[in-house]
């Protein structure tokens, strides 16, 4: 009987098992919420990139650091 009991708390399919999976489960609906929300972001930048050219300028200064001819890129330190 005490073996039957044990293996309904700590056996594989028992109480333990099932709350670690729920907490499991937690976490990872948590992530997926979060890289949405990141997918969304960066959909939302390429969007914007797409229909605007200053947008894709804008993006060249700041991360490539290339500028149209003639022009100076300031940088500060942050």
């Amino acid at each position: 009987m005490m073996a039957v009991v044990l293996m309904a708390v700590f056996g594989d399919h028992g109480l333990v098992r099932r709350h670690e999976l729920r907490l499991e489960t937690v976490l990872v609906e948590s992530r997926i919420a979060e890289l949405s929300w990141e997918n969304s972001e960066i959909k939302r930048s390429l969007r914007i990139l797409d229909e605007h050219a200053v947008g894709l300028q804008r993006v060249a200064t700041h991360q490539l650091r290339q500028a149209p001819e003639n022009s100076t890129i300031y940088l500060f330190d942050q």
